[in-house]
């Protein structure tokens, strides 16, 4: 978008307005061109141009981030020079009115302004369009009666009986928070055309605006294909009229007025509505019965708003409408959109073509269900990891936000459903056979079966999609199982069906499902089998059944039902998978087992792709916050334990120094106790034969005060008689 930016201003050449038209191209600006309309008109013109009748778009974008791979340039808006130089070099100029009613009046000015008659070179004839929507009629709207007031039930009557037309554009009265809408909408048709030689302005009223990737409806369709509303809420009593219009007609018959220019509008208008009369019931039930039950919940108004506040949808004033609205079609044969005419994509309107619609609004949300089947010998669907197995096909499941098709809990599902006479919109008899048979007990094959095909037929599957593990097993349950293409042996003709038709007011039949997208086809070999096994605790190998003796048989068995015939063609289940790619197979992956888990899982996503969904980054985000989670949970582990370890140091260190002042202690006790008992003799001995002399010494020291008492001491105790004592 920046290079287009720095590109666009200069896109009409030197002078405003030089060279535009010339050499039979037409250079078309749309203000918006990443809006709703913006992406579907630009990509039309594109589409629809003829061989040698060059479009070169260009415009602004509200989201600087936007992708509009198909534009030639973009401008920006917050520079007036670059959007003004834009404007006067181009043919065709299309705002919608609607979102940018201001935007829409500053482009008139500009085009208003501009002195052709300085500008000879510049003899192109421009068209402003401004598309507009019927909330400039919103006041025209009747509300909807009591029931039991018959008065206001006649007047309601004959007020809808006449149907509204661009003829009646002088009594449109707009909802209170458009009505500067309306004051552009008039600027447009009256001032527009002041320069009719150069200029032409158009005004198209829009119905509520359906198809592609869905704009006021998308709530609806979103809830329905996320299952997170199996009622999908409408403001009661929802008999309300909605005019409305496929935005690809509506596209259509823009560029069509701004390529012919047609002189017998009313007022240079047009109201552009499909032919269909729908209410937002029938509206609210088609997507209901398209992606869900069909189920709807009427809703008081308060407990509506409530609701889509919360959802912060923007466009709920259109749902409100009430309008018996009709397109002139005498005014749109003019531009190739007559009552019969084959350029309508969607005429018949809204639930006439709700298929289209929806398929329209997977291609353009990227929301195409992901189907998968893990196949392979035992042991291969799943990898060994610290945490403990990782099967697959859950993992997958996981990332790309399906549904895992896991047998025991399918059973336990449909085993605690209500039968078909007891419910006969999520009832099934299939729960009364399966509570026939012991909880323990094997499940008959054409029963799995069954249990299998209603739960691929359930909106969560047929919407997001679903991922198998080794089901079906066998050639004859996936021909029970699948809607597939089957070669009968040379010389027999096709199978006939000879079950019969439910009678009218039973059960419906299980219809066959749809084949797997993707076949992961896990690759090992019986050296790799047992290997995988020998990893197994024992107890755990004979709870899960994976004992050498019986993975060996079910690996041989695989092997010998998925060999190759003497041409070197498939057989056996991958051989159907192979050859039925024009039923909905596109691909058999080879997994080589023996291989690091994360190289399984890098080829799993290659081989699929980006997750299908309203949040595509969401797994990979959730995987790597799961990751995050255990790395920290892990750390704090570690930290905690270095910190246990540590306290448990400390606390024996502090111990051990206790203990070892307590041996100190008690050896000094020990060593002065002992010192004692030893001096007891020495003592005696001291207080016989040396005290008395020693102070008789002493005495006599303090009574002479000799000058050296020392010396005069020991002279007196030498000279002593020993035996005085």
């Amino acid at each position: 978008p920046a290079g287009g930016a720095g590109g666009a201003g200069g896109a009409g050449g030197a002078g405003a307005g030089a060279g535009a038209g010339a050499g039979g191209a037409k250079k078309i600006f749309i203000y918006q061109l990443d809006s709703y309309l913006g992406q579907v008109l630009g990509q039309h013109a594109k589409r629809h141009a003829a061989e040698g009748d060059e479009r070169i778009l260009c415009g602004c974008l509200t989201n600087p981030r936007s992708s509009v791979s198909w534009a030639d340039s973009i401008i920006d808006k917050n520079d007036p020079s670059a959007l003004k130089k834009a404007l006067l070099s181009s043919d065709i100029i299309v705002y919608d009115i609607s979102s940018d009613p201001q935007e829409a009046t500053t482009a008139l000015k500009i085009l208003l302004k501009y002195d052709y008659a300085e500008n000879p070179e510049d003899e192109t004839e421009k068209v402003l369009i401004g598309v507009s929507n019927l909330l400039s009629w919103a006041g025209n709207s009747v509300k909807i009666p009591a029931a039991d007031d018959e008065a206001a039930v006649s007047g309601y009557a004959e007020k809808m009986s006449h149907a509204l037309t661009a003829d009646d554009h002088m009594e449109r009265r707009p909802h209170p928070n458009y009505k500067a809408q309306v004051a552009v909408e008039n600027l447009i048709v009256n001032k527009g055309n002041i320069k009719k030689d150069k200029l032409k302005t158009y005004v198209v009223w829009s119905g509520v605006q359906y198809g592609c990737g869905e704009h006021v409806f998308h709530s609806l369709f979103k809830w329905a294909w996320l299952g997170s509303h199996v009622e999908l809420p409408i403001i009661q009593p929802g008999s309300n009229k909605i005019p409305m219009i496929h935005v690809a007609d509506l596209a259509g018959m823009v560029l069509e007025i701004a390529l012919t220019c047609p002189t017998d509008l009313p007022n240079n208008s047009l109201l552009a509505v499909d032919k269909a009369e729908c209410t937002l019931k029938d509206v609210a039930t088609a997507i209901s019965t398209a992606l869900q039950f069909g189920d709807v919940k009427e809703c008081d108004q308060e407990e509506y708003l409530e609701l889509m506040t919360r959802e912060q949808e923007p466009h709920i004033n259109s749902v409100f409408l009430e309008l018996n609205m009709s397109m002139s079609f005498k005014y749109g044969d003019v531009i190739g959109y007559g009552e019969e005419s084959a350029s309508w994509v969607a005429g018949s309107g809204f639930v006439a073509n709700i298929d289209k619609v929806v398929e329209e609004y997977r291609k353009w949300r990227q929301l195409q269900p992901v189907r998968a089947l893990f196949y392979g010998p035992p042991t291969s669907v799943w990898y060994p990891t610290e945490e403990g197995k990782l099967f697959l096909a859950r993992d997958f499941a996981q990332e790309y936000n399906v549904t895992l098709i896991d047998l025991k809990e399918l059973v336990k599902e449909y085993r605690s459903k209500p039968s078909f006479e007891e419910d006969r919109k999520f009832g099934t008899n299939l729960s009364v056979k399966l509570k026939e048979i012991e909880e323990d007990a094997e499940v008959p094959l054409e029963l799995m079966v069954e249990a299998v095909q209603r739960k691929l037929a359930t909106p969560g599957c047929r919407n997001q999609g679903y991922v198998l593990e080794n089901f079906p097993e066998s050639k004859e349950a996936l021909e029970m199982l699948f809607d597939i293409d089957k070669v009968e042996p040379d010389g027999e003709g096709g199978a006939e069906d000879e079950s019969a038709e439910p009678a009218a007011g039973d059960e419906p039949r299980a219809a066959l499902a749809p084949l797997p997208q993707t076949v992961f086809h896990m690759v090992a070999e019986e050296e790799f089998i047992l290997k995988r096994i020998s990893e197994l605790p024992q107890d755990e190998a004979e709870a899960s059944g994976e004992t050498e003796e019986k993975v060996l048989e079910g690996f041989k068995a695989f092997k010998e039902a998925n060999l190759m015939d003497e041409e070197g063609v498939q057989q056996g289940c991958l051989g159907i998978y192979k050859s039925n790619r024009n039923k909905g197979c596109e691909q058999v992956v080879d997994i080589v087992c023996d291989n690091p888990l994360q190289f399984i899982q890098d080829k799993i996503r290659l081989s699929i792709g980006n997750p299908r969904n309203y949040d595509p980054e969401g797994p990979k985000r959730k995987r790597e916050e799961d990751r995050k989670r255990v790395e920290e949970a892990r750390k704090a582990e570690a930290e905690a334990k270095k910190k246990e370890e540590e306290e448990a140091s400390r606390a024996q260190r502090e111990e051990k120094k206790q203990n070892d002042a307590k041996k100190l202690a008690k050896l000094q006790d020990e060593e002065r106790e002992a010192l004692h008992l030893r001096s007891q003799p020495m003592r005696k001995y001291l207080i016989e034969n040396v005290l008395p002399t020693l102070t008789r010494g002493l005495q006599e020291v303090a009574k002479v005060r000799p000058e050296d008492p020392i010396d005069y001491l020991a002279e007196y105790l030498f000279n002593a008689d020993s035996q005085q004592n």
